[in-house]
């Protein structure tokens, strides 16, 4: 999926945990910039950050997002807290900070981990695409289950 997305613009990766995701996002799309934003970056690989093209935010996703101008991002990818809440509160910050025609990408879709229990991402994303009328455009298969999907904002209101 990063190979369609839109390259070279402002992409945002909401929880970013080792930033193992941020790596490949900055290898195979090119973004001018990618801002990560996370609770917590003990875990997260430093050399990371040391790319001019990354900008580490602290603080909650769901607030965080919201201090960045409306219609910055090309897209956003959100793998941050799994519940149904988490989710549904991270998308709604989201969609003015997207541009028109911009990308929400929500990862581990499946319904289920069998190491960490239910998640709250499928039920979230399709209520969200449902009242939204977001059309799914893509579709990223993962061994384990745990899909990504994109949603795309409609170009015009």
């Amino acid at each position: 999926m990063l190979d369609l997305l839109p390259r070279g613009g402002r992409v945002a990766e909401l929880g970013t945990q080792r930033g193992d995701f941020a790596r490949q996002i900055l290898a195979r799309n090119t973004p001018a910039k990618l801002h990560l934003i996370d609770i917590d970056f003990t875990l997260f690989d430093k050399s990371i950050a040391s790319d001019s093209r990354v900008k580490c935010h602290h603080g909650l996703t769901d607030t965080t997002v919201t201090q960045f101008q409306d219609a910055y991002f090309d897209w956003i990818y959100i793998d941050a807290e799994h519940s149904y809440e988490a989710v549904m509160a991270d998308a709604k910050a989201c969609v003015p900070k997207l541009k028109p025609g911009g990308y929400l990408v929500f990862n581990d879709f499946g319904h289920i981990d069998l190491s960490v229990g239910r998640y709250g991402v499928h039920r979230a994303v399709v209520e969200f695409a449902t009242e939204t009328r977001w059309p799914f455009r893509f579709f990223a298969y993962q061994e384990g289950a745990m899909y990504d999907v994109a949603l795309q904002k409609p170009a015009t209101a």
